[in-house]
């Protein structure tokens, strides 16, 4: 960066670099006050609007992801402009123009990845006027559904494993017994595929011949609304021990 030999010169250009950054006052950037949520694979529009409203066309807008501080969208003077932009963002992204001349500066990102997930920045400058606005976009995946299996005798009972895969970020995972009590599992291991989706494999081992019946494990996204309603649709494989096993249960009853 550039700085001025003098004292005098340095004052007068940090005073300079600090009223663009404020911007002369007669505009403001706007965003949501609220995190966005969004599905791996679907699109998502992030709002963002000046005020008060104006028209901005002729304006310089520019979304950026603070993180990386690397462009994802800019548009100036009526033009997108892509020779900045970020590698995994191309072909993925438009400014919504229908709303500039109210001044809206909405931003489209199409095919999501667990990559989107984060922060962005939508920032304006005219002139010697600038203003930014921050966006928060959680994106999530629901998986696959749970897939019960029956491993090997251990520990004195039967070790049950639930596979699943295509989640985002990192589900929980409960296990019910017949009675719909939660139970913690033994052994817990997570991998990720070349998306970024994760798998997760859960291990509980039965050993209580009263309780043989319906066992149940449930995998939950914390991020998408209808928790209770998600947890249903991608849990409900039951397993009874009992039948699949009569050689071995009959020990604990």
């Amino acid at each position: 960066m550039w700085l001025p030999a003098s004292p005098g010169g340095l004052l007068s250009y940090l005073v300079t670099l600090h009223v663009l950054r404020l911007g002369s006052g007669y505009f403001s950037v706007v965003g949501p006050d609220r995190p966005l949520q969004a599905t791996v694979g679907q699109y998502i529009v992030l709002p963002c609007h000046l005020s008060p409203s104006m028209d901005a066309q002729s304006l310089d807008i520019r979304w950026i992801r603070p993180r990386f501080s690397k462009t994802v969208h800019h548009y100036r003077n009526r033009e997108d402009l892509y020779s900045e932009q970020l590698r995994e963002y191309v072909g993925r992204t438009e400014l919504v123009r229908d709303g500039l001349s109210r001044g809206r500066l909405d931003l489209r990102i199409s095919a999501l990845r667990p990559s989107d997930d984060g922060q962005y920045v939508c920032t304006v400058t005219e002139d010697a006027s600038y203003g930014e606005a921050t966006v928060k976009l959680e994106v999530a995946a629901t998986g696959s559904v749970p897939q019960l299996s029956l491993e090997a005798y251990e520990d004195g009972g039967m070790r049950v494993v639930c596979r699943s895969a295509g989640w985002y970020p990192q589900p929980e995972v409960l296990w019910k017994d017949p009675n719909g009590q939660c139970l913690p599992s033994v052994s817990q291991r997570h991998s990720s595929d070349a998306r970024g989706l994760f798998g997760i494999e859960d291990v509980i081992v039965v050993t209580d011949g009263k309780r043989l019946g319906n066992w149940s494990c449930v995998s939950n996204n914390l991020i998408l609304p209808s928790r209770e309603n998600l947890a249903r649709s991608c849990a409900l494989l039951i397993l009874r021990l009992e039948q699949q096993f009569p050689d071995v249960f009959p020990v604990f009853s």
